[in-house]
């Protein structure tokens, strides 16, 4: 399963890239079609957060009991997860829900970019780690 769903989130990273960039080909406006990839994509980068957020949690929680003197790769990894994903879907919850109900004149186009931006660096290395935990690990 988590073979799958690492597959799946590196897929959607890149998918995501390329429609951030590809945008401004096709829609640079994004007042078309654009708009509807970017509001069929929006719950998929919130799933795709929560996601992140829960496997750098777990491997925080590994990564802080583990007995290793210093910065070790595996935590710096196991924060850098965490607190990225926290970030992310706290700049998205704040543009993407914030903006469709409260006001839409709060939404802030240079957040969009930052999230558009920290979708593909985030998520697909989270997908790279998962794709390659074996079922066994607690890792993820």
């Amino acid at each position: 399963m988590n073979r799958v769903l690492g597959i799946a989130l590196q897929v959607f990273a890149v998918v995501f890239w390329i429609q951030f960039v590809a945008i401004k080909l096709y829609d640079p406006a994004s007042e078309g079609i654009g708009s509807v990839v970017w509001t069929v994509l929006d719950p998929f980068v919130a799933a795709g957060t929560l996601i992140t957020i829960y496997v750098g949690f777990r491997r925080k929680q590994i990564a802080d009991s583990a007995n290793e003197e210093g910065l070790s790769k595996a935590y710096f990894e196991a924060n850098l997860t965490f607190y990225g994903g926290i970030i992310l879907l706290h700049a998205l919850l704040w543009n993407w829900i914030g903006s469709r109900l409260v006001e839409p004149q709060m939404s802030l186009g240079w957040l969009w970019v930052f999230i558009d931006i920290s979708v593909p660096i985030v998520l697909f290395p989270v997908g790279r780690h998962l794709a390659k935990v074996e079922p066994t690990d607690s890792a993820a």
